[in-house]
C-alpha cells in the first residue's frame, strides 16, 4: 500500500487530504501521492472515483462508515478530542509518513464557518512547520510564504491577495497595479486585499520577518 512505501521512502512525500468542507474543482493528485480522507472527505473521493489509503475520522458526519472500502487503512477517532479529523490526518501525515508537501481539499465552504477558520489556523500551524502547503477552493489557492520569495504568471492568476498572519511583516510585491516595497504588513489591517496583474507579466513576492497568506486566483 502507499502509505507502506511512505513510511519506509527518504524520498520527498506528498500528500493529498480531502477534507468535509466544499469540493467543487478536480481534485488532482501528484504521482506516488499518498491520499488521505478526513471523515466525510470520503465522499468527495467517492465522487471523483478516488480511492484514499487512509481514512480517519470519529465518523459524525460520514453516513458511509459502514460501508468503507477494503483495503484501505481506517482509523477511528473519539468524537471528543482536541483537534478535528483533518488536524489528525495532518499530523498523521507528518508524524508517520512523514510527509512534507501536502495538497488540501474540503477546508472551506460548507454550514460550518468554525470548521472554516479552524482549517485556516491549521494552515498557519502549517506554515509554521515548513511544511509546503496548498489549500484548494473552487479557482483559488491558499498558501503560506514564510521568509522567502515566490513569483508566478499573471496569465495563470490575475488576481491575489496578501494577508499578514504574523503580528507584522515586511513584503514586496512588483509587477502589479499595487506595488509594495518592503512594507510593514500587520495582521490588523487587510492592505493586501485584492492585487492584479497583466497576463504578460511575472509578479513576484518577497517575505521577511513574517509569515503571510498568499490567494491566488485562477484566471
Amino acid at each position: 500500500m502507499k502509505q507502506e512505501f511512505y513510511k519506509n521512502s527518504n524520498l520527498k512525500k506528498s500528500c493529498v487530504i480531502i477534507a468535509g468542507g466544499e469540493v467543487h474543482e478536480k481534485i488532482e493528485i501528484p504521482e506516488n501521492a499518498v491520499i488521505i480522507c478526513a471523515d466525510c472527505g470520503y465522499h468527495h473521493a467517492q465522487a471523483q472515483g478516488i480511492i484514499p489509503d487512509v481514512i480517519v475520522g470519529d465518523f459524525d458526519s460520514c453516513q458511509n462508515s459502514d460501508k468503507l472500502p477494503d483495503h484501505t487503512e481506517i482509523i477511528r477517532l473519539p468524537v471528543e478530542k482536541d483537534v478535528s479529523d483533518t488536524w489528525f490526518a495532518v499530523q498523521y501525515a507528518m508524524t508517520e509518513l512523514h510527509c512534507t508537501e501536502f495538497h488540501v481539499y474540503g477546508t472551506c465552504g460548507g454550514e460550518r464557518v468554525d470548521h472554516m477558520i479552524a482549517n485556516l489556523q491549521l494552515l498557519h500551524y502549517m506554515g509554521t512547520q515548513d511544511l509546503q502547503t496548498r489549500f484548494y477552493y473552487k479557482n483559488q489557492i491558499l498558501q503560506l510564504l514564510k521568509n522567502s520569495d515566490f513569483r508566478f504568471s499573471g496569465r495563470d492568476y490575475p488576481e491575489f491577495s496578501v494577508f499578514a498572519l504574523s503580528k507584522t511583516c515586511f513584503v514586496t510585491i512588483s509587477n502589479v497595479k499595487y506595488p509594495l516595497q518592503d512594507h510593514k504588513l500587520k495582521n490588523t489591517f487587510p492592505l493586501g486585499l485584492s492585487n492584479c496583474c497583466d497576463e504578460n507579466s511575472f509578479p513576484e513576492i518577497s517575505v521577511r520577518d513574517g509569515i503571510v497568506l498568499l490567494v491566488l486566483t485562477k484566471k
